[in-house]
């Protein structure tokens, strides 16, 4: 809703969200109109999709204590695989070494994990290996990439100085006396049923004397399936993050609004007016054509509330009753899997210790679907934990020392995690890029905002402190188009973006004092 209640913060409610005026005009300001979405739409026929190491886990290979035989501590670079459905059907990888090379390239052996354990020897320990001696003595300097497209040539029998930059195929292990032969990678990971996850690259030092340091590496992986991006607030279906602001130009407590929106930084900026100030604004995909429409719900007398959504499919208004005054519909979103979103509110009982109760509706017009879930008090945290598609039922609880929130799947699992200060806010997304909602909050410390982060995939809690609590409002989402929730928020007409991968930051200009970020209708 416009200026929502942020709980942890200073800001406090000045109007409310958005309305409809269904003789809506485009307002054009700085460039041209966009009213087609003609930025660049995700490709499910072509699924290669390329992950690049995880920078902390570059660096030195540890060297061995021994001589040749005796490996030392590994070197795992990771990546972390979001996105894919389906069997991997062509595995390449790339690593450069740097900051030193590596001198002696018979010592390293370079291994290929994927996240069900499936494994796979890029190269190792070759060149005429003897028990004291670790065969080929060039250096490795790179890039090197490895697939099964390279042609079969024995990599080992490359000569020069470092080792020639190209495409290699991947080799055996050459054993004392061999350098090994050329072999085959896809097979091996034919069977990774969910490529998605930590895929680790290996490097372990065999013999004593010789090091050198991995500066890059990227995997990329062919899948049966691409899963599109599902990014928050993306207008035009590119898998990113658009900059959206809304505005009362109308004045007072139901003034027209309007709303301004810039296809992430790319050509004109766009108003369009949709929404009185006493709505609340949402963006979601309600007609299942891969872009997120605008969007409001207005509270009325009675059973009138009702959404008001322009579709951006075709340009049409559908107008709902749905939900009653005091309902909270920022909990929009896919139940039942079908790739749309679905109109949702969340009620809270009504006095201390009532049931609280999710409604929801998968088809226009269609019956109504209710699961009790929470109680008075609790805030909501919708998204979809566990991956399947489906949007969760998930409520945080205050207590001491610590909050818990309180997880129904859509199977019907339950479970309880304690996480947070009940005064924290709840800033859902998809942090680690695993595809699953992780839990996550922010927290108002020394007039910043501190996330919180609880990785789906591996449990881990990091920590990143991003934002003034007292000037800003949480607007996160996918600027970057990695599959990853960067950490936003939107200052006075500026939006500041942090990207979670690489931490770089990133401003972008949009708006004026006195607007609200539509992207901070998912922050509880």
């Amino acid at each position: 809703m416009v200026f929502s209640e942020l709980r942890a913060s200073t800001r406090t409610a000045a109007f409310s969200a958005a309305a409809v005026a269904i003789a809506a005009a485009f307002l054009f300001i700085g460039g041209t109109a966009e009213t087609t979405a003609e930025a660049a739409s995700v490709d499910n026929t072509a699924p290669a999709a390329t992950f690049p190491a995880n920078g902390g886990t570059l660096g030195l290979i540890p060297d061995a204590a021994a001589a040749c035989g005796t490996n030392g501590s590994p070197r795992d670079v990771t990546f972390t695989v979001s996105g894919l459905s389906g069997a991997p059907t062509n595995v390449s990888v790339d690593m450069t070494f740097g900051a030193p090379v590596h001198t002696w390239r018979g010592d390293i052996t370079a291994t290929l994990i994927a996240p069900n354990g499936a494994s796979h020897v890029i190269f190792g320990k070759t060149g005429s290996t003897t028990a004291t001696g670790c065969g080929n003595g060039n250096d490795l300097a790179g890039p090197y990439t490895f697939n099964d497209a390279a042609a079969a040539t024995n990599w080992w029998t490359i000569a020069g100085s470092p080792t020639p930059t190209g495409s290699y195929r991947t080799t055996s292990l050459g054993g004392v006396a061999g350098a090994g032969t050329a072999t085959v990678m896809n097979p091996a990971f034919a069977g990774v049923a969910n490529p998605n996850g930590t895929w680790t690259l290996r490097f372990t030092d065999a013999g004593a004397g010789d090091t050198g340091a991995v500066s890059a590496a990227n995997l990329t992986i062919d899948a049966a399936t691409a899963v599109a991006a599902d990014a928050p607030v993306d207008f035009n279906g590119d898998g990113k993050s658009d900059y959206v602001v809304v505005r009362n130009v109308g004045g007072g407590g139901n003034g027209q609004v309007r709303w301004f929106y810039n296809l992430n930084g790319v050509g004109g900026t766009v108003g369009f007016d949709w929404g009185l100030a006493s709505d609340f604004f949402m963006s979601e995909d309600f007609d299942g054509d891969g872009k997120d429409d605008i969007s409001i719900w207005r509270p009325a007398a009675g059973t009138d509330s009702a959404f008001y959504i322009f579709n951006s499919g075709t340009s049409t208004v559908r107008v709902e009753t749905f939900g009653i005054t005091g309902d909270n519909p920022t909990v929009v979103g896919d139940y039942n899997g079908d790739g749309s979103a679905d109109l949702a509110v969340y009620r809270g009982g009504a006095t201390t210790g009532a049931q609280s109760t999710w409604f929801y509706r998968t088809s226009p017009g269609g019956p109504i679907t209710f699961q009790p879930w929470g109680i008075n008090g609790d805030f909501p945290a919708p998204g979809d934990y566990d991956g399947d598609g489906k949007n969760d039922f998930v409520v945080q609880r205050g207590g001491s020392p610590q909050a818990t929130f309180w997880t129904r799947l859509a199977t019907g699992a339950t479970s309880t995690l304690n996480f947070g200060l009940s005064t924290d806010l709840i800033i859902p997304g998809d942090y680690d890029g695993d595809g699953k909602t992780d839990i996550t909050v922010g927290r108002s410390i020394g007039g910043q905002y501190v996330w919180f982060v609880r990785s789906s995939s591996t449990g881990d809690v990091s920590q990143n402190t991003f934002g003034s609590s007292a000037t800003d409002f949480i607007a996160q989402g996918d600027y970057t188009g990695d599959g990853k929730t960067d950490y936003a928020v939107w200052r006075n007409g500026v939006f500041w973006v942090q990207d979670s991968a690489s931490l770089a930051v990133s401003t972008f200009q949009l708006g004026s004092t006195g607007d609200y970020p539509v992207a901070n209708y998912n922050t509880h």
